[in-house]
């Protein structure tokens, strides 16, 4: 019996996380579509050129493992249309719970005031308010959303971290380059002996 699907999702790269299971890291991802659908997908590598808030179509594989259903990221290609939308400093003043919540707040100068239904994005409301904030915002058929919600030390932490992956990419670019060179060279003097 296959435990394994596989299907194609499209969406906003709203947050990362890094997990680390058995002394393996994986990585924690969610996306977000501008339809209000959210995903957590689980990505063992890091792609290039990975960025929060672009749009990407992702090719998933729903596994079970030990009874528990997981997304794992076989393949992303990051779009660029629509643009990718990126987080602003935000202020959350006050979250209205009722039928439907209703988070308010300042950015850019501007206030908004918008009904959020995510899980992911309510959970972060246990803080006291008002409460200065990272917030991605992405505009949909409905209007404005609030997608994604990191405090500015979690903000610092994913830019930061993304920052070194680039950085190893392309220092193991750099090292693929100059392993490729050495080699034609010995090959070279090879071939004249």
């Amino acid at each position: 019996m296959d435990d394994n699907r596989s299907s194609e999702i499209y969406g906003y790269i709203a947050s990362l996380e890094p997990v680390v299971r058995k002394h393996i890291v994986t990585y924690r991802v969610r996306v977000v579509s501008p339809g209000a659908g959210s995903w957590i997908i689980f990505m063992r590598n890091i792609p290039r050129k990975f960025k929060l808030g672009v749009f990407a179509k992702i090719k998933i594989v729903e596994s079970k493992q030990m009874g528990e259903e997981k997304l794992i990221a076989e393949d992303v290609e990051f779009l660029e249309n629509p643009k990718p939308c990126e987080f602003v400093e935000s202020i959350i003043e006050e979250v209205s719970r009722g039928p439907v919540t209703i988070v308010s707040g300042w950015r850019d100068n501007n206030f908004f005031s918008l009904p959020v239904s995510d899980d992911e994005v309510l959970k972060r409301f246990s803080v006291e308010l008002p409460v200065k904030v990272m917030c991605l915002f992405i505009e949909s058929k409905r209007g404005l959303s609030l997608v994604s919600i990191m405090s500015s030390k979690e903000w610092r932490i994913v830019k930061r971290t993304l920052e070194l992956i680039e950085m190893i990419e392309e220092y193991e670019e750099e090292s693929d380059k100059k392993c490729r060179e050495e080699l034609g060279e010995v090959m070279y003097k090879i071939n004249l002996e």
